[in-house]
């Protein structure tokens, strides 16, 4: 089976993720608490106030991971803005994370945007069993660029609970 080229595996993946994030929300909206269908749980994260590339603008500031759990796979999400409409600016973010439980520990990249009035995602996934069960701990290290200049972000982090 032929390969595709990273830059379209890349919007796969996240058109995936975020069918996927919107089908959780959606499916718990309907079938109401105690249901059997995908799990997805919001975690703080901590430390990440940094300045955005574009200097005059909100700080990037990711403050929270949105996890989720579906058919064997768990999906991580970690959201961002910019208030430069239709200017943004571009992201490279790694996530180091580390299975407190299981000692399996593990980097993904992910290469997104942020385009005011849109919010800009890091979007990242895994097999479940890989990544789970149990608390893992997220290192989040970003650099974010305009057309002058990137900056790298402080490396921030926090504690999610893989389902």
């Amino acid at each position: 089976m032929p390969t595709l080229p990273t830059h379209r595996r890349s919007l796969r993946t996240r058109v995936l993720a975020a069918a996927v994030a919107a089908a959780a929300v959606v499916s718990s909206l309907l079938a109401g608490a105690g249901s059997a269908g995908a799990v997805t749980r919001e975690y703080p994260l901590h430390g990440c106030l940094n300045v955005s590339p574009n200097i005059v603008d909100m700080p990037y500031r990711p403050f929270r991971a949105i996890v989720s759990e579906y058919a064997g796979t768990t999906y991580i999400q970690i959201d961002y803005g910019s208030l430069w409409i239709g200017v943004g600016y571009d992201s490279v973010a790694r996530l180091d994370w580390h299975n407190l439980q299981t000692g399996r520990k593990g980097t993904m990249i992910d290469h997104s945007q942020v385009r005011p009035p849109n919010t800009g995602v890091h979007n990242f996934s895994l097999p479940r069993s890989t990544f789970g069960p149990g608390r893992v701990q997220l290192r989040l290290s970003t650099v974010n660029r305009n057309a002058l200049w990137a900056i790298p972000a402080r490396s921030c982090g926090g504690v999610v609970v893989a389902p």
